[in-house]
């Protein structure tokens, strides 16, 4: 959603597009997390496990997307986001 939102105020460089996804997406799960952690709500070791996971997938996902032609790396966007949008729809019907 945030890909698309952000091809539909021009920005074309899906390069830039994904380093102000990835930007944003940070800033609010920031502010979701300190709401948890200030209601202490947080399974430290689970929740610990899982920022280990998000960091090495961020970095590396990063790394080698910009390796990638920025047409493959649309495809692949669109692809994923299709099929899971189909998968939730037919679950739930």
């Amino acid at each position: 959603m945030n890909l698309a939102m952000l091809s539909a105020i021009g920005m074309t460089d899906i390069h830039a597009m994904n380093a102000l996804k990835a930007l944003l997406g940070s800033v609010i799960n920031g502010v979701a997390a300190l709401t948890f952690v200030i209601a202490n709500k947080v399974y430290w070791l689970k929740g610990g496990l899982m920022i280990l996971g998000a960091l090495v997938g961020g970095y590396f996902g990063a790394h080698y997307a910009q390796k990638l032609s920025p047409r493959l790396v649309r495809g692949f966007v669109i692809l994923v986001g299709t099929s899971m949008t189909i998968y939730f729809f037919l679950r739930t019907g």
